[in-house]
């Protein structure tokens, strides 16, 4: 399967192929630059390869909604491949319990089983310049009946009709931190948590009753929440080494602006391989109804990945689909180092855990996809520099629903196998296995990119 746009070589095809792609971007939000020169990519996919599957006997649908699915691919030493997945259901309750885990030996051709863990035992990490590998480690949530609550600083209801509360880090006591990351010093053998120093200006923290969905959103309007579950913060997305050696992440977390709450996306950095990290910059949220009709009454900003571009800049996409239903993937580009960015224009007219990843070939690759709704994955490339003008677009199909299951869960992610080629990794609820029984499956697929001559 290959997709393919022909470089334009005179001057009316020219015109026409920047109309065409006018329309086509402006129709999510996003002005092409008649200015820039395209090159066409082509996209080829392998076969689909199976990771895992679900017991046969797992609800499909709202029932089973979190478990065999919401899939990590991750690379380990020796060019060794790791898919980890979601054994429990979608809740704060879930966070920092086992996970299913499958390995690679071969690209990704075949996958061999491993016993389920929590991500403190899982073997994987950025390699950093020193030889250590470091990964962030997710703990599990803290019940607010065991605290002695602060004063929130806001009660709200959030778009999913959960009644939350935010309270200031600073406030809450000390086994409330969050933060923690396990290293594998270079040339030993065991990981090592530790606690990170990360200072973010005004962080705060939000404590979420699960059982009381059903409200309406709204704040200042409901009662301190008290009950429930408070997830301590870790590096939700991924590490990156910068062009200038330090180590970056980026997560995304509760803001007050004006009173009002949103998700924003918060890049850090390091400059001691981790064990510090400072506020880099944050993507503040900005409402534009003519991106997004629901814009002003989304969370906010989530689920960000990052790309240092070859020309010096740095690109964000992001989600923005909530309890408002599906919403657009919006990018954005900082050309400060982070400490500003532009304001945000449609990428994509949906969108979960958006993922970017530039090849040596100089080829950048965006894929993402959505639960529920359009029954397909996107995958995107260019090699634009700066990232702006996206030339090629493919859509992967996934299966169709069948009654009482759903398509997907929407969640991809992808590395690098070679200069020209990389593996993405993601969700189909209907793969019919030897028997024909569908089932969850976790899956795999090779993207070959080439730039045209």
């Amino acid at each position: 399967m290959s997709v393919q746009i022909k470089n334009p070589r005179h001057k009316n095809e020219i015109g026409f192929v920047l109309l065409i792609l006018a329309i086509l971007l402006n129709s999510v939000g996003y002005a092409a630059d008649p200015n820039a020169s395209w090159t066409a990519i082509s996209i080829k996919l392998s076969d689909p390869v199976v990771v895992a599957r679900a017991p046969v006997e797992l609800n499909r649908a709202a029932k089973g909604w979190g478990r065999w699915q919401f899939p990590h691919l991750s690379q380990l030493t020796g060019n060794r491949l790791q898919v980890r997945y979601s054994l429990n259901p979608d809740s704060y309750e879930s966070v920092g319990k086992s996970s299913g885990q499958a390995v690679s030996d071969d690209q990704g051709q075949t996958w061999q089983q491993l016993e389920p863990a929590p991500d403190s035992e899982v073997e994987e990490g950025i390699l950093l310049p020193s030889g250590d590998r470091l990964k962030p480690v997710a703990l599990p949530s803290v019940r607010g009946e065991e605290l002695d609550l602060p004063e929130s600083v806001c009660d709200f209801v959030c778009s999913y009709r959960f009644p939350r509360s935010l309270y200031r880090r600073s406030d809450l006591p000390a086994n409330c931190q969050g933060w923690q990351f396990a290293r594998l010093k270079k040339g030993e053998a065991t990981w090592e948590t530790e606690q990170a120093t990360v200072n973010i200006p005004d962080e705060i923290f939000h404590l979420t009753d699960e059982t009381r969905r059903g409200l309406t959103p709204s704040i200042g309007k409901t009662e301190k929440v008290t009950k429930g579950n408070l997830p301590l913060p870790y590096m939700w997305g991924h590490m990156r080494i910068a062009p200038d050696g330090s180590l970056w992440g980026v997560s995304y977390g509760w803001r007050l602006y004006d009173g009002v709450p949103r998700y924003a996306p918060l890049f850090l950095r390091s400059t001691d391989e981790g064990r510090t990290w400072e506020l880099q910059g944050e993507i503040k949220f900005v409402s534009n109804p003519q991106i997004d009709p629901h814009a002003e009454t989304r969370d906010g900003f989530t689920e960000p990945d990052y790309q240092f571009m070859p020309d010096g800049s740095i690109i964000c996409i992001m989600r923005t689909s909530d309890g408002n239903g599906h919403g657009p993937t919006l990018l954005t580009r900082s050309t400060d180092e982070a400490k500003t960015w532009s304001a945000p224009v449609g990428y994509g007219k949906f969108g979960k855990t958006p993922q970017l990843l530039t090849l040596k070939n100089g080829v950048t690759l965006a894929t993402y996809g959505q639960s529920g709704g359009p029954g397909y994955f996107m995958i995107r490339a260019t090699d634009d520099p700066a990232g702006l003008n996206w030339t090629t677009s493919l859509k992967m199909k996934v299966s169709k629903p069948q009654p009482n299951a759903w398509d997907t869960c929407g969640h991809t992610e992808i590395v690098p196998l070679d200069d020209h080629s990389a593996l993405m990794v993601y969700s189909d609820f209907n793969i019919p296995d030897e028997n024909n029984i569908p089932r969850k499956t976790i899956l795999v697929r090779k993207i070959q990119v080439e730039p045209s001559e």
